[in-house]
């Protein structure tokens, strides 16, 4: 083998789905950076493979890759693996590796695991695109914003979610593209509750509310576009009465009779309506 910065896919939630290749390369190298050494532990464990291990994270990357770096300069074979999946994917390893193109060490990737392309390849969405957005932002605010943008996208668009801000996440598509959108969710990949879900969003609400435990995990979650005959048909013009009638009535008594003539969700409408008040 030769020096490099291998970059190790890993599995996702059962520990068998690892490449032959990965298995390897992890015994061949002088050492293995990782997200977290007791995730990676069991890993190589399950495989009798016993190596020195260094952390590597989002906290502390910038600093560690110095270090590593010096190491790859003097001929070692240094691997990285993130905690599941592949790396410098919503995960940490993107600065590791642009330092080391930086300075023309060779960064070899072994493929692997991916919690995007497996829920995709399930969930039933005939499209050769889709785009990828990660985990939405922290606040409630800002997390809206990006799904109103994702609502106005044309392609299937994948994101993650924690568990406790899956039923945040969730309302907030319900509020954005309707309560009848269908989304499909995927939770706990490949493992043990691994669980799908494809309907109505707000079924699904109702049933994540109903079996608390079916929140827990990490969920990918994949949105397709509004259609966008409906969109066109009925959105544009809703938007025009709803500032006509803001212009002579209060919001309240505009949404209930915009409400009442398009027979669309009163909610949903003062939504709209809010959004094009504060413009």
């Amino acid at each position: 083998m030769k020096p490099s910065l291998y970059l190790i896919a890993s599995p996702i939630g059962n520990l068998e789905d690892i490449s032959l290749r990965a298995i390897e390369v992890l015994k061949e190298v002088d050492l293995i950076a990782c997200e977290d050494t007791r995730t990676t532990n069991k890993l190589l464990a399950h495989y009798g493979i016993k190596k020195k291990l260094i952390s590597i994270h989002q906290h502390n990357e910038k600093n560690k890759t110095k270090l590593l770096i010096e190491m790859l300069l003097n001929g070692k074979l240094i691997a990285y693996v993130s905690d599941a999946g592949t790396p410098a994917i919503s995960d940490p390893g993107a600065f590791l590796v642009n330092q080391s193109l930086k300075l023309n060490i060779k960064v070899s990737p072994i493929p692997g695991p991916s919690s995007i392309v497996t829920a995709f390849s399930v969930s039933g969405i005939e499209s050769t695109q889709f785009q990828f957005y990660g985990f939405l932002p922290n606040t409630t605010g800002k997390s809206k914003k990006l799904l109103q943008n994702i609502y106005n996208q044309t392609l299937p668009t994948v994101i993650f979610e924690s568990p406790h801000r899956v039923l945040r996440t969730l309302l907030l598509v319900k509020n954005i593209f309707g309560s009848s959108h269908k989304i499909f969710i995927a939770r706990e990949l490949t493992k043990i509750y691994e669980t799908i879900y494809k309907d109505e969003v707000a079924f699904i609400i109702k049933r994540l509310e109903t079996y608390p435990e079916e929140q827990k995990g990490e969920f990918v979650i994949i949105l397709t576009p509004p259609i966008k005959e409906i969109e066109n048909n009925e959105t544009m013009p809703i938007n025009e009465a709803l500032k006509l009638m803001m212009k002579e009535l209060p919001l309240n008594q505009s949404v209930k009779l915009v409400s009442s003539i398009f027979k669309r969700n009163k909610k949903e409408v003062y939504n709209q309506a809010l959004e094009l008040k504060n413009e």
